[in-house]
């Protein structure tokens, strides 16, 4: 019954933001044809879905989604996993963790805009450059979470774990990486967004390929129908993988049990 009632709200709540959506659209085009608004400054949305159409059926714009795909994918998956990886690290050495902390906050501190230029000097204009710069904002922000994530484990159940026999490594299985787990999939859906701008940002700078190239040429050429097109492609993609990565939380922590509930304290 509960699960039932559950997916009678969320189709009700879908169909609303449909209807909302629907009728942004319309409002926005019947401005446009009315003469309300010039679709020189604000587009129009069936020149929109026109460009975008077209752009699939010829191929195109899904050969430059791919490209600013794979340079997000890898960037995030990269990114994630290292930070992740120093993070928890950081918990076998407190006194390494306290010298390393201050590093952290400076480099989440830091623009990466300005770190962009950099890259590409070092790393060229192809997708290497917008692969770093992806892994290097993703990383620190899952350093950082991860460490936060150790500094909040219950000292209780650490102190169970060892009057039990347990050692440092039985600790960090059995505690820290599971208490850990609801800090890393919260970290994964800012870092699969964060992976995004930082590959269309490096493609913004310099690139010949990818969605951010693509902004870019229409937004010169003074094309905001295709600028809108581009940003309608971008949001679309967003949109999909934190549905995805919302999905994989719930299986996560559906297979984890209790465990993957743990509370932080």
């Amino acid at each position: 019954m509960f699960a039932s009632s559950r997916a009678s709200s969320w189709h009700t709540v879908a169909a609303q933001q449909g209807a909302i959506v629907v009728a942004f659209l319309v409002f926005w085009e019947a401005a446009i044809a009315g003469g309300w608004g010039t679709e020189f400054f604000f587009g129009r949305p069936s020149r929109v879905f026109a460009w975008v159409g077209q752009g699939l059926w010829e191929g195109w714009l899904l050969g430059h989604t791919w490209v600013t795909l794979y340079e997000e994918l890898a960037g995030f998956v990269a990114g994630t996993v290292l930070g992740t990886a120093i993070g928890l690290g950081l918990w076998w050495s407190r006194p390494l963790a306290l010298a390393l902390s201050p590093v952290a906050v400076v480099l989440n501190a830091t623009p990466k805009i300005v770190m962009a230029p950099i890259f590409i000097v070092w790393f060229g204009i192809g997708v290497e450059s917008k692969i770093v710069l992806a892994v290097s904002i993703c990383a620190i922000v899952a350093w950082i979470s991860a460490f936060d994530a150790i500094r909040s484990v219950d000292l209780d159940h650490v102190d169970m774990v060892r009057a039990l026999g347990g050692g440092r490594w039985d600790t960090f299985t059995k505690i820290v990486v599971p208490t850990s787990l609801t800090w890393v999939s919260a970290t994964m859906k800012i870092n699969v967004g964060l992976a995004l701008i930082g590959a269309i940002t490096g493609e913004y700078l310099s690139s010949t390929r990818g969605l951010g190239y693509l902004a870019v040429k229409t937004a010169n050429e003074y094309q905001m129908s295709h600028t809108l097109g581009v940003l309608l492609v971008i949001a679309i993609i967003a949109a999909a993988q934190y549905y995805l990565l919302g999905r994989l939380e719930s299986r996560m922590f559906r297979w984890q049990g209790d465990a993957g509930l743990v509370h932080i304290t």
